[in-house]
């Protein structure tokens, strides 16, 4: 019994040794004026999160926020003994109210703060060889027809004759962004699969597009079936005028501000 009391006592003391250790070395720590000068420089470099907005059967995409890591900028800095800025690690922090826990929202738009819009392409556009030409970003509805072409374009899976194989082969070569865009009746179907649930913001044609185009802005997510190629030159002229640029749709719905 009592060396079993002495265990104890020599582990309880042990305990108390090293915690009362590792708070010396922490108010040490905290005093140390290279540590100040990053504290003084986290109130600065932050930015705040911003919350996803819910509408209905609809939701925006918030954005996460950003703070100094300041535990690991100083033991990056510390072998340095200087204060410098580039040195900095950041950690995000995420909205508290994001699409994450909204999986039966469906994403109509994306958070107007990034000055991106993204293209969702059918398979059989006419437009896929000027993009992959030009180098711009786009999304395409894969099939198994198409799941072996070579392109550029992010692919999402919109074959639900073949969906699993086609699943397979995406997570297979690792290139499968969840998504899942609603053009008619997919709803029920995006859901069983637990996707990200997209319906585009406009359907561009070449009938629509003289009434349309202006209309679009940051956030928006353009599904283009067919459409005249100086149609879509001038789409993208408007946007550069605007100071919008294109992106993939994975990084449009995105919270992360990378």
């Amino acid at each position: 019994m009592n060396n079993s009391l002495k265990t104890i006592g020599i582990i309880a003391l042990a305990c108390f040794s090293f915690y009362y250790t590792h708070h010396i070395a922490l108010l040490m720590q905290q005093k140390d004026p290279l540590y100040q000068a990053i504290l003084m420089q986290q109130k600065d470099k932050e930015i705040l999160s911003v919350d996803a907005t819910i509408d209905g059967d609809y939701i925006i995409p918030g954005l996460c926020g950003r703070t100094v890591d300041i535990e690991k900028s100083f033991q990056k800095m510390k072998n340095t003994g200087a204060f410098v800025e580039t040195y900095l690690i950041y950690k995000e922090i995420s909205p508290t109210i994001s699409t994450s826990e909204y999986q039966d929202k469906i994403i109509k738009k994306g958070n107007s703060e990034k000055m991106f819009v993204s293209f969702i392409l059918s398979e059989n556009s006419n437009l896929i060889p000027y993009l992959e030409q030009s180098g711009i970003a786009y999304s395409i509805l894969t099939t198994k027809t198409t799941l072996n072409q070579t392109l550029s374009g992010e692919r999402i899976n919109a074959d639900w004759s073949n969906y699993q194989e086609i699943e397979k082969s995406l997570n297979k070569n690792k290139i499968n962004k969840n998504l899942c865009v609603i053009l008619g009746q997919e709803k029920d179907f995006c859901t069983k699969e637990k996707k990200t649930m997209i319906e585009p913001s406009f359907k561009l044609n070449n009938s629509n597009f003289s009434s349309l185009y202006k209309q679009i802005s940051r956030g928006d997510i353009i599904y283009i079936d067919h459409l005249n190629l100086d149609y879509f030159q001038l789409l993208v002229e408007n946007l550069v005028y605007k100071g919008i640029g294109i992106t993939y749709l994975s990084n449009l719905i995105s919270e992360s501000r990378n």
